[in-house]
């Protein structure tokens, strides 16, 4: 029983992981040409994400009027937050504008690479040794 969710989320990832980039590449030859479109929705669904917690915040400043905060966390951690959000956002750009440029055959070796290059410079720049909770760390890193 412990092992059904494990390979669940084993399937889902290996499912979403190779059909996402194919979707994105087939989104590109059919004609799309919104690159931001698609690096949003990379970004943690993001303007999906946002209307959920609008409507939160909504039924909590209608719950405590104008005392309501809109952030829950302290400044230095949110403009942290901030500082990741816009660099994930950024490499999320990048991506979708490398996809839509790029052949599939290219797109899937750069991104099939990017495992051993994780793993080549986490030894290299850390000195990391490989271990098995490492090695199932870059696993989980790359998996998403």
């Amino acid at each position: 029983m412990k092992w059904a969710p494990l390979l669940l989320n084993a399937a889902l990832l290996a499912v979403g992981i190779c059909g996402g980039s194919l979707i994105t590449r087939l989104y590109f030859i059919h004609g799309g040409k919104r690159v931001w479109l698609s690096s949003w929705l990379e970004t943690g669904g993001w303007p999906i994400i946002f209307l959920p917690l609008a409507v939160a915040y909504y039924h909590r400043h209608r719950k405590k009027g104008s005392a309501a905060k809109l952030f829950f966390m302290k400044a230095p951690v949110f403009a942290a937050a901030t500082v990741v959000g816009i660099l994930t956002g950024l490499d999320d750009y990048l991506y979708a504008y490398g996809v839509a440029r790029l052949p599939v055959s290219t797109s899937a070796l750069i991104l099939a690479s990017h495992l051993g290059f994780t793993a080549l410079f986490a030894f290299l720049l850390v000195r990391q040794k490989f271990t098995p909770y490492s090695i199932n760390a870059r696993e989980r890193e790359a998996g998403g």
